[in-house]
């Protein structure tokens, strides 16, 4: 946060004072003072520069030639704005307190050199006229200070505010020749209305040792422009009032500099009601801090109820702890720099959809996704921070349900399908000993013949059940490799195939080359009998079911071909997930899961599986196998 003006001019006076040595030799004291009156007006605009004080600061408005100037105090404010922005300085409105209070130095700067030079140019003539000369030389003319003054003066009688003096200034102000000013009363320059305050101005300017107003004063033209006067008395030896002296500025520009400001202030602040407004729709919570204090500027509605508590505006990053209890993912409190906003605006840090906690104060727990940036101006450097904080409570709960369903699932399949093995192998054993007797009659050796049958159906339906759950609760199929040669498992798989479908008509086909590797043989059997019996499923009975085999360096690549319609292209994308079944009439009564565990068998080999489908040449599934597991990096550096 900026330092204000006025605490600016009190703290930083060597600064100050240092710069202005530098640019100006020799009066370092007279403007320190001037600093003084300046910063102690912008604390109390009804704070009086004393006639000693503004004695001393006329030397900051008389030239090298004795005629008053305004580079001095034009330099001043130059100066004093300029090393303030430096430190961040921003704000207007302490910009024009600070054009206030150096006006009124200034003019009664200007009044005291004007009364030091009407003193001296009486005392000159009282001299001339004791000595019996006629004239004294220009600069000793009191005339001469009206002739260079850059701010309109004009001298008034000690009981009427008819004018005695005017200089051009003045009159070029109002448009008018030097001569007609003479004779003139004040309240001739003021345009009509402004007049009726004038004589309370005036009274106050007859009671007090000076007086301030601003008027509107009338040209000859007719037109207008706002005016500072700054009305003092004029007074001799014995402090007897002996006429008014009246210093009129023309604060045209000031008064169009505080319009723009004030349009200025009205459409940020119509911009600042609209973004709040804005902000106060959105279903995100937002919030703003300045840097590098971290000072939060702005909170919306919904960042209020996440919290569980009105905004609370803090001054720095250091009070956030004990305005907000946020912690991260692993419900661990945030340290002050690993707040979002204070990583925003310390390092310029951006984060998205940082997972978050928030307790509020009613002790329930907000889950978060919070994401964070850091504003910069045109150079880049970091201004302030924006945190967006979204509640995802819900959906954690959602997915925190779905996942324990799941789970709860998937431990029921595996127990359920453990234990119906049992029972199984009792009726597999029976059945196989009642087969291979000779007590049974031929009816009922066909009846024992179906029950084994429907007994090796259910057999291979808990093992594939059995895979999936180990699929999905243990990280996938386990894989164990042996070295052997892939020919022999796709043999064997294929003549298991041809026992059990006499009367469909198989190929295999092995191109040239080389087939040994590193292989779980029983999980490549399971991939071929799936793969297989997939394809005498949904093909035509005279169809021709064809495998291939052929060598491809380091893989070996595995189709499989039939006949059958083409899958539809809307399933492709989902045909390998678990309990999807193919349409038509040509099941067999499966779960659906024979394609999902062939897909996770190859994965646990390292390789993958495509499949493509038209009506000219059918459904071909392709596997590529590795020879060899892969090797983790470091091995194989």
């Amino acid at each position: 946060m900026s330092l204000p003006l006025a605490d600016f001019l009190f703290q930083s006076r060597d600064v100050l004072q240092d710069a202005w040595l530098h640019e100006a030799p020799g009066s370092g004291d007279t403007f320190a003072h001037g600093l003084s009156a300046v910063a102690a007006r912008m604390a109390n605009p009804d704070a009086r520069v004393s006639d000693a004080l503004a004695r001393e600061l006329s030397l900051l408005v008389q030239g090298s030639d004795g005629h008053p100037t305004t580079t001095n105090f034009r330099r001043l404010r130059d100066m004093v704005l300029r090393l303030w922005r430096e430190q961040g300085g921003q704000d207007a409105e302490q910009v024009e307190r600070f054009h206030d209070a150096v006006d009124a130095v200034e003019a009664a700067a200007l009044e005291a050199h004007v009364q030091a030079r009407l003193l001296a140019s009486r005392e000159a003539a009282e001299a001339a006229r004791e000595q019996g000369t006629s004239d004294v030389p220009g600069p000793q003319r009191w005339e001469d200070i009206f002739t260079h003054l850059g701010v309109g003066v004009a001298v008034m009688g000690a009981d009427d505010s008819s004018f005695v003096a005017a200089n051009p200034a003045l009159a070029r102000m109002h448009g008018q020749p030097t001569e007609t000013l003479k004779g003139l009363k004040l309240e001739d320059l003021v345009a009509p209305e402004s007049r009726g305050a004038l004589p309370r101005h005036m009274a106050a300017a007859s009671s007090k040792p000076f007086h301030e107003y601003e008027a509107l004063h009338l040209r000859r033209d007719g037109s207008r422009f706002p005016a500072f006067v700054h009305v003092t008395s004029l007074r001799d030896a014995t402090g007897r009032r002996v006429g008014r002296a009246a210093t009129v500025l023309d604060i045209t520009q000031r008064r169009q500099a505080e319009a723009e400001r004030q349009r200025l202030l009205a459409t940020i602040e119509a911009e600042r009601a609209r973004l709040a407004a804005v902000l106060d729709q959105l279903p995100a919570g937002v919030l703003i801090a300045e840097a590098p204090s971290g000072r939060l500027l702005l909170g919306n509605r919904a960042l209020e109820s996440l919290l569980g508590h009105p905004f609370r505006p803090s001054s720095s990053l250091a009070d956030y702890e004990s305005s907000h209890q946020m912690f991260n993912a692993d419900n661990e409190p945030l340290a002050d720099d690993a707040w979002p906003m204070a990583r925003a605006l310390r390092t310029g840090e951006t984060r998205q959809a940082e997972p978050l906690q928030v307790r509020r104060p009613d002790g329930t727990t907000a889950h978060l996704l919070g994401s964070s940036a850091p504003v910069r101006d045109r150079d880049d450097h970091i201004v302030a921070g924006v945190v967006t904080l979204v509640d995802v409570t819900e959906r954690r709960r959602a997915e925190e349900a779905a996942r324990e369903a799941a789970q709860f699932g998937e431990r029921l399949i595996a127990i359920v399908s453990h234990d119906l093995r049992n029972p199984l192998n009792a009726i597999q054993l029976s059945v196989t000993r009642l087969l291979h007797g000779d007590a049974l009659q031929e009816r009922d050796r066909k009846a024992v013949s179906r029950i084994a049958r429907s007994g090796e159906r259910m057999a291979r339906m808990i093992s594939e059940l059995l895979d999936f759950t180990r699929s999905r609760l243990g990280g996938g199929i386990p894989i164990e490799r042996v070295p052997g040669d892939v020919r022999m498992v796709v043999r064997q798989a294929v003549e298991e195939l041809e026992a059990a479908w006499p009367e469909r008509s198989l190929t295999l086909n092995v191109g040239p080359g080389r087939y040994d590797g590193s292989w779980d043989a029983d999980r490549l059997l399971q991939v071929v009998s799936n793969l297989g019996g997939n394809a005498l499923q949904y093909s035509p009975p005279d169809s021709t079911v064809r495998f291939s085999l052929t060598d491809a360096d380091a893989h070996v690549v595995l189709e499989v071909q039939n006949g059958g319609d083409p899958i539809p292209p809307d399933m492709l994308p989902r045909l390998f997930d678990p309990f999807r079944r193919g349409a038509g009439s040509n099941t067999h009564g499966g779960l659906g899961l024979g394609l999902y565990i062939v897909e996770q068998v190859v994965k646990g080999h390292g390789g993958r599986i495509e499949v493509r489908s038209r009506a000219s040449e059918g459904t071909v599934f392709r596997v590529l196998l590795p020879r060899e597991p892969a090797q983790p990096a470091a091995q194989a550096q």
